[in-house]
């Protein structure tokens, strides 16, 4: 593998580590209402799309460097429209948590309840798409692993089973996320597995370099 290569599984795989830790990192936090508060998730929450984006170029990469094919190239493409989607969503979300106060200011609450729905429900519809997205990525992804070695069936298989998983429960309970339905939701399993595999992208690299 291409010196340059092997770089770009170390430094691809710390950015899906990196990435994914910014998600949690903005989730669970308790984040003041402030204006620098604000700004300063909405560079953590971005960092997630971004740096994913990177990782998927780097598995990508990888799985081209032995076995190239139209199943990795389309997991590639469907991971940058989905993180690419998934940004474009929390942004809006953030815009519309700041400036939804100001906007509503001169509304009755009946008109500014009805107008949070309204949002609320484009919210969703923009999750949705995400998660069938990055449901169809992990599908083409783990059909393009299947003969890499390094990866191979242990990693094709979960990854085939959660994407397929998180596009059926989805249609299942649409608009509603799975997970606010009564059914499992399986983005942290996603996010765990996205870690590990971004783990072992680094051990590859490593080992290719040694």
């Amino acid at each position: 593998m291409p010196a340059h290569n092997r770089n770009l599984c170390v430094w691809g795989g710390i950015a899906g580590v990196t990435g994914t830790l910014c998600y949690v990192l903005a989730a669970v936090v308790s984040w003041p209402e402030s204006r620098a508060a604000t700004s300063a998730l909405l560079l953590v929450v971005s960092a997630w799309p971004i740096l994913s984006i990177i990782y998927s170029y780097a598995l990508y990469t990888f799985v081209a460097a032995e076995h190239e094919s139209a199943a990795n190239r389309l997991a590639f493409v469907f991971a940058a429209l989905a993180f690419a989607t998934v940004l474009g969503m929390i942004v809006v979300q953030l815009a519309v948590g700041a400036g939804l106060g100001d906007a509503t200011a001169s509304v009755d609450e009946a008109a500014r309840t009805a107008f949070r729905r309204g949002l609320n429900l484009v919210d969703l519809g923009l999750d949705v798409a995400w998660d069938m997205l990055i449901g169809t990525a992990l599908i083409f992804s783990g059909v393009a692993m299947w003969w890499r070695r390094g990866l191979g069936v242990a990693w094709a298989v979960p990854s085939i089973l959660l994407g397929a998983a998180l596009i059926v429960l989805n249609a299942a309970t649409f608009p509603t996320p799975p997970g606010n339905a009564g059914l499992i939701d399986i983005g942290p399993g996603i996010g765990v597995f996205v870690i590990l595999l971004s783990v072992r992208l680094i051990l590859l690299g490593r080992r290719a370099a040694s």
